[in-house]
């Protein structure tokens, strides 16, 4: 009989930056360094997990995440 491992990640908050459908694509990363793209927050174990999470609760293509550091 195996075990079963579960490994345990510490979770982390991101902020992902949405891709809205009316933006030229060539403008997209000055708007998203800009902080004028529609954004959402998120709590995952890492930015892949973060990116997948955003994109399915939106619906919406994900350009970016950044971790976001607690403030202290």
């Amino acid at each position: 009989m195996t075990q079963a491992i579960h490994t345990i990640a510490a979770m982390h908050s991101y902020r992902a930056f949405l891709m809205p459908a009316n933006v030229p694509a060539q403008d997209v990363e000055d708007l998203a360094d800009a902080k004028q793209l529609p954004t959402i927050r998120v709590r995952a174990a890492n930015a892949t997990h973060a990116t997948t999470s955003a994109a399915r609760v939106s619906g919406k293509n994900v350009l970016r995440v950044e971790r976001v550091e607690a403030e202290l």
